[in-house]
């Protein structure tokens, strides 16, 4: 991913070797500025930087709209003489638990020429979340039946709203609410479930609305096979201890 940016007379040349990467991935990249003037320009700084976005301020050009997470100072006080082009190299190591690409926003490689809030130029980078993840929704799908409705970032954890199967002894489950992270080879699940209990204790049976947090911390030795392979039949059976526990009851 490449883009160039024009201030006259210096030309900018930002670009992220890939086109899409994971948590935790690296990011590599170069910078380039060159000076298409007779005269000499100085700068009083470079540098590139992660930052996470929110599309809506940042189209408002609201300051508040960047978030940078990390940064890398190329130069200070940077001489830049007629005709010459400089050239950067640079990486970052993205966090396991970065925010993904969704609705709201995504992160950004951007560069600074100068001490500000708002980017010179910067690409919008797409970020998805990490492998597991995506391993973990495909069991959900595929053996247990539920449906992705959305995925999003929240709280340094991959938030996905699932619609729950139509099968009766989940027919009291409106929805789940499941988050994910995995972070120096431990994996954490959060569900939050909005469900119904039927109570008949009094006269007449009737709905009452509920719901239920539980959380799940697993080595990876627990989830893990075979090297990185994920453990299929361990997580089939601790979502399904997790479901027994909201299942339809009566009161």
């Amino acid at each position: 991913m490449k883009a160039t940016v024009i201030f006259k007379p210096l030309e900018y040349s930002i670009e992220a070797v890939g086109e899409k990467w994971h948590q935790g991935d690296l990011l590599k990249g170069t910078l380039k500025i060159k000076n298409h003037s007779a005269e000499r320009i100085e700068l009083p700084l470079l540098k590139v930087a992660v930052c996470e976005g929110h599309y809506k301020k940042i189209k408002a050009k609201d300051a508040k709209g960047w978030k940078c997470i990390s940064e890398n100072v190329l130069a200070e006080n940077l001489t830049i003489n007629p005709s010459e082009e400089k050239d950067y190299s640079f990486e970052f190591k993205l966090a396991e638990t970065c925010a993904i690409t969704d609705k709201t926003g995504s992160l950004y490689l951007a560069f600074f020429d100068k001490d500000e809030a708002i980017p010179a130029g910067n690409i919008e980078l797409v970020i998805a979340p990490k492998i597991i993840v995506k391993q973990i929704l495909e069991i959900f799908e595929n053996f247990l039946r539920f449906k992705v409705k959305e995925t999003k970032s929240g709280k340094g954890m991959v938030e996905i709203k699932l619609v729950p199967p139509t099968s009766r002894e989940l027919s009291n489950v409106d929805g789940l609410l499941l988050s994910i992270s995995e972070v120096d080879k431990n994996l954490t699940l959060k569900y939050f479930f909005n469900f119904r209990i039927l109570n008949i204790a009094g006269a007449t049976m009737q709905s009452e609305k509920a719901t239920k947090e539980v959380e799940q911390n697993f080595t990876s030795k627990q989830y893990l096979i075979y090297g990185d392979s994920i453990n299929q039949d361990f997580i089939i059976q601790s979502v399904q201890e997790v479901l027994n526990g909201v299942k339809t009851k009566m009161l």
